[in-house]
């Protein structure tokens, strides 16, 4: 099988920083065969089955992924709808607070205050989607990075 190299991902249009991980770990490339999941799940595997892999394997991975997709998305939905509702009316007051436009041009201390009153509003809510967004999108880059690998090893010849 041919190792997938950093050369092949920039020709395609990789970004710098997946780039340098890429290269980082695996400075003269990959072989699809032997590679461990604890090795590519924090990279954008998503892109690369895009970039890299034939339509039938695109396909096959946008169907594979979409349980793991759907539980991220149910997990996280709450924490989201708490952190919208908290940041809509936290905007609200805010803008409010600029309905002067001339003293908000000149009154430093008072756009400072809506800020913070905007921050101390939405923090609460941003802590909690926090919480629960790390583990489900830890959860959810290792299912896709598993699926991932097992289409690389079927395609990538």
């Amino acid at each position: 099988m041919r190792k997938i190299t950093a050369e092949m991902l920039a020709e395609k249009g990789a970004c710098p920083d997946q780039l340098d991980r890429f290269r980082e770990r695996f400075p003269d490339g990959v072989d699809p065969e032997t590679v461990r999941l604890e090795e590519v799940y924090d990279l954008d595997v998503r892109w690369a089955v895009r970039s890299l892999l034939p339509a039938p394997a695109r396909k096959a991975f946008v169907e594979a992924t979409a349980p793991a997709r759907e539980t991220h998305k149910e997990g996280t939905a709450p924490a989201w709808k708490a952190y919208w509702e908290a940041r809509a009316s936290a905007v609200e007051a805010y803008m409010g607070a600029r309905a002067n436009a001339a003293a908000w041009r000149t009154d430093t201390e008072a756009r400072d205050a809506a800020w913070k009153a905007y921050e101390e509003v939405t923090a609460p809510a941003w802590k909690a989607l926090n919480k629960v967004k790390g583990p489900a999108r830890e959860a959810l880059s290792e299912a896709t990075a598993r699926i991932a690998i097992e289409l690389f090893r079927e395609y990538w010849r």
